[in-house]
């Protein structure tokens, strides 16, 4: 029975030496959508061009090929015919991962309410159910959800990494570790969990754990660019640079589109007072992606350090005006001018 997995990446936008690490939420959006296990594969095809109106089983069978084609329009509306002929949980559960899949959350929610209704002793709706919620910004129900799930089916690992995760998004790290502790007693390849895990070692500041996970999850899946870049985020934290940069090196080789990998290796750089390297990194992640205002922060950093203070100025005030909030670490001569100009 296939569920719906989160993966937490650790993605830190690390500045210069001296400045510390900040991260994006530690929950990436879903990234996969799983159909209940009856459900067909992507080239299964109803045996007939005309729906027979009667056949559930059919009309089922017929929303899954749509989901599959990515067409959850046509997915909804073939499971809504098929509960129309018989109302079955495992239907609602499809209707309700297609509804997900377009970001109608409420709908979701309806359907994967009555999936649980229909077949309280199924887990995958309390799993679904459980990320929905989360969503939805209820993570305590859904980790309740993951919890009853979890009772249901407890040989299932990724029930745990879930439950995890939604302890990971209310930096509840102690319970988010025992939870990926266990997924790990349970499937001990899992990478995953060790990724997650040593995320939370991260936040912890146990650079060492979190090295020891992000090596564990490398010898399991070593084209994960970002299992690289998480272990020279904590390389860096430990300001071993040139493990971090070589880490930082392979993510880019396994990945040279991901902004945040650029922007993490020029931060190393600014580490080994490399400053003309980490303004070509900054640059880098800059062009990739055009709003990244920590790399702009970054690159001024750089600039500042090689005396280059126009250049510096201008790359602060970009960052200022992509997130005024964030003025740490910007040197006081830079701020006056902005503050003035807010006047």
């Amino acid at each position: 029975m296939r569920k719906l997995i989160l993966v937490a990446c650790l993605a830190a936008f690390t500045g210069c030496k001296d400045r510390s690490a900040r991260t994006d939420g530690p929950i990436n959006d879903l990234v996969d959508v799983a159909l209940n296990k009856d459900g067909p594969g992507p080239n299964d095809q109803p045996g007939s061009d005309e729906p027979n109106l009667r056949d559930h089983n059919e009309l089922r069978q017929r929303g899954n090929s749509a989901f599959a084609g990515q067409d959850f329009d046509q997915a909804i509306a073939w499971y809504s015919a098929s509960i129309e002929a018989k109302a079955e949980a495992k239907t609602y559960f499809n209707r309700g991962t297609a509804q997900m899949a377009k970001n109608d959350l409420p709908a979701a929610l309806a359907d994967y309410d009555m999936a649980v209704q229909l077949d309280p002793k199924d887990a995958s709706p309390l799993v679904n159910r459980g990320l929905l919620l989360q969503r939805m910004g209820k993570t305590a129900q859904g980790i309740n959800d993951m919890t009853e799930a979890a009772k249901i089916d407890a040989k299932d690992a990724s029930i745990l990494l879930n439950r995890g995760l939604l302890h990971l998004a209310i930096v509840m790290y102690d319970r988010a570790i025992a939870d990926f502790n266990q997924a790990l007693e349970l499937n001990p390849k899992y990478g995953e969990a060790y990724i997650n895990r040593g995320y939370c070692q991260y936040r912890k500041r146990s650079f060492r754990a979190a090295i020891r996970d992000f090596d564990a999850a490398i010898d399991l899946a070593p084209l994960n660019p970002l299992a690289y870049s998480n272990r020279g985020n904590a390389y860096s934290q430990l300001e071993d640079y040139d493990k971090a940069l070589a880490d930082f090196s392979e993510a880019i080789r396994l990945d040279a589109r991901d902004s945040q990998f650029y922007n993490n290796r020029g931060s190393a750089y600014g580490g080994k007072a490399e400053h003309r390297k980490a303004a070509a990194d900054f640059s880098r992640a800059i062009e990739l992606s055009p709003d990244f205002a920590a790399a702009y922060r970054n690159r001024g950093h750089a600039h500042h350090a090689l005396n280059e203070k126009a250049q510096a100025r201008v790359d602060f005030e970009r960052a200022l005006e992509l997130d005024g909030a964030s003025t740490d670490g910007i040197p006081r001569e830079y701020l006056t001018k902005v503050s003035e100009e807010k006047k």
